[in-house]
């Protein structure tokens, strides 16, 4: 049998299974890891023809969503709930058009007072002015991308529209990952501007070039590492290192800390960008099988010194499940 597995139209992984393989170690006690040691796993070439009636393809959801708001002084935590419908249209393979919209239903995001004091561009200290005006009918993200792999061990992206709440512009990125590699690098440039305060169609005067260099590292037993250097929204030049622990339940947990050329006494309190991030997935709280999960960054202050473009789809999130060390943690789902 050959598998190719597939994620944004782009071929990852390459699987050859021997029928002869299957039949003998069915009943083997120790048939998962036999499998695997027998599967043929290699990176896929580019292209291969998709199945057909696969495209065109559209899909949608809707649901419940919070946003929280942790450690301001006047109230340490506040929260938002609200509607959130979400829905893609994919007309060829790479080629994807998606957007999401909020409608807020209650909460007090909108009750915070304190304002941005902050000497640098206002990237990320006016969040209370978004919450506040963007109660209605919030437009989160509204983008068309298109994916791609250029060679073997190559995949792209470029993705144009309105690529976050405070941000839209045209976001571009090429990432070098061998399916037997630990190892992964990538470059993303992007170029952007800032989003009006009520997130619907219009856009403010501040617009930036901001890009970075990341190295990415799978240490093993679920942990992974990160290192982001370049420019930031801010227009400041630093580096980002970050750790995540990957649970087989699909919890997520990781610390980050960002130190960029923006002095101290500029950054304001805090001094620098740093803090925790948590995913939770959906099919633990429900009892059901879903990729999805809800995701929350706890940082002690939100400053504009070392804030990062939060661009969607990016690839090694993408293409690193689909990778050899990935499949040999859930071989065993799959033998079953």
């Amino acid at each position: 049998f050959d598998i190719t597995l597939v994620n944004a139209g782009m071929p990852v992984t390459e699987l050859r299974i021997r029928r002869a393989d299957m039949e003998t170690l069915e009943h083997d006690l120790d048939g998962s890891w036999k499998s695997f040691t027998r599967t043929r796993i290699a990176s896929a070439p580019a292209p291969v023809r998709p199945v057909p009636g696969r495209y065109p393809d559209f899909t949608w959801n809707v649901g419940p969503y919070i946003s929280p708001s942790y450690f301001d002084p006047d109230d340490p935590i506040r929260a938002d709930f609200g509607v959130e419908l979400g829905a893609s249209f994919t007309p060829a393979p790479g080629f994807e058009i998606s957007g999401i919209l909020r409608q807020k239903v209650f909460g007090n995001l909108d009750e915070a007072t304190r304002g941005s004091n902050s000497v640098l561009p206002r990237v990320r200290s006016e969040f209370s002015i978004y919450d506040r005006e963007g109660e209605n009918a919030a437009l989160m993200q509204l983008t068309a991308a298109q994916y791609f792999k250029p060679g073997r061990d190559l995949y792209g992206r470029v993705t144009v529209g309105y690529l976050e709440r405070m941000f839209g512009g045209i976001s571009s990125e090429l990432l070098w990952s061998r399916n037997d590699s630990p190892f992964a690098f990538g470059v993303e440039a992007n170029y952007v501007r800032q989003r009006d305060f009520d997130q619907r169609f219009g856009f403010r005067d501040y617009e930036v070039a901001t890009g970075h260099a990341s190295a990415y590292w799978d240490l093993g037993n679920g942990f992974h590492a990160q290192v982001d250097a370049g420019r930031y929204l801010a227009g400041d030049w630093g580096a980002t290192l970050a750790v995540d622990r990957e649970f087989g339940n699909g919890w997520k947990i990781g610390a980050f800390a960002t130190l960029t050329d923006v002095p101290f006494d500029d950054f304001g309190e805090g001094s620098f960008d740093k803090g925790i991030r948590i995913t939770v997935p959906l099919s633990w709280l429900t009892g059901e099988p879903n990729k999805s999960g809800f995701s929350t960054t706890i940082r002690p202050l939100t400053r504009d010194g070392g804030a990062r473009l939060d661009a969607p789809g990016r690839l090694y999130d993408r293409v690193r499940p689909l990778q050899k060390p990935a499949l040999q943690d859930g071989w065993g789902r799959f033998w079953r």
